[in-house]
């Protein structure tokens, strides 16, 4: 599966393997292998501290994305949690960055107990 880690996005390559499309966007390549699963967790943290105000949705767009990972990785309740987690954050209207770090020590910990 092909990733793309980019500043305005963050999951699978949507793109068709047919070629660039007409008014294709995307001058340059982005697509690479998905990071690993611990690395992406690790990337994920590392957001927490800008998830507020505007860049809540690219921090959900985010946690889907490492979500997705972990599925790829057959870690389906690390999935499940970091899924919760982003539909929390959807939900929310104030800053819920503590609650960020205690839901991604709970991913974490899912991890380490499978």
């Amino acid at each position: 599966m092909l990733w793309v880690d980019h500043a305005s996005y963050f999951g699978p390559d949507r793109r068709r393997k047919g070629g660039l499309r007409v008014l294709e966007r995307r001058r340059e390549n982005y697509a690479g292998p998905a990071p690993s699963l611990s690395i992406a967790l690790r990337q994920l943290r590392m957001r927490v501290i800008n998830a507020e105000g505007h860049n809540t949705r690219d921090f959900i767009e985010r946690l889907r994305g490492v979500a997705l990972i972990a599925r790829a990785h057959k870690e389906i309740a690390t999935s499940n949690a970091l899924a919760s987690l982003a539909d929390a954050l959807g939900r929310s209207r104030g800053d819920m960055r503590q609650q960020l770090y205690a839901g991604l020590d709970r991913a974490h910990a899912v991890l380490r107990a499978a």
